[in-house]
């Protein structure tokens, strides 16, 4: 009789491999929207405390120095007197929105004083989530949907939010940077 030696077995099946792909694919499914969710959620925690920590810099700047009354500063001027000024008193690097580029203007945090200097709204012009956030005095921070109107209608609705002004004017801000 003749003996047929047999190889030894290594490696796995083909039925084996599929099985273990499809139970990668299946965790991956489930793992991949919430990492995504949780990094939206992630940005928009950081855009609202980089809002309030903005804020509280000055309502901290207004406590400490009674001779401005009650007017919050203008955006820019000639004098040493600005936004820029007062925040970066408190704040030694101006704060990065986390979907914001420290070297474009157009995705940094805004600056605007309203209500004649009694009041002041800082945002940020990026959205999270289909949401835009907005602070106001005293820390107050607003929030608003992106909807069909765009974002900067979402913009002017999370600030009326944060300072109660409706319909405020906007249109003269500058980016927080220095």
């Amino acid at each position: 009789m003749h003996a047929r030696k047999r190889r030894k077995e290594e490696g796995f099946t083909l039925v084996e491999l599929i099985v273990v792909v499809a139970i990668l694919g299946f965790l991956l499914s489930i793992a991949i929207p919430r990492y995504l969710t949780a990094r939206t959620t992630a940005a928009q925690s950081a855009t609202k405390a980089n809002l309030h920590q903005l804020a509280s810099a000055m309502e901290l700047y207004m406590t400490e120095h009674p001779g401005v009354g009650d007017t919050y500063p203008p955006e820019s001027s000639d004098e040493e007197d600005d936004v820029i000024d007062w925040l970066s008193a408190y704040i030694p690097k101006a704060p990065v929105p986390p979907g914001g580029n420290p070297n474009d203007a157009n995705t940094r945090y805004r600056y605007a004083q309203l209500d004649g200097g009694g009041s002041y709204a800082i945002w940020d012009p990026n959205p999270y989530g289909g949401k835009v956030f907005a602070a106001g005095p005293g820390g107050a921070i607003g929030e608003a949907e992106v909807g069909s109107d765009g974002v900067d209608a979402a913009i002017k609705e999370a600030v009326s939010n944060a300072t109660g002004i409706t319909n405020p004017d906007l249109s003269n801000f500058v980016p927080l940077k220095w």
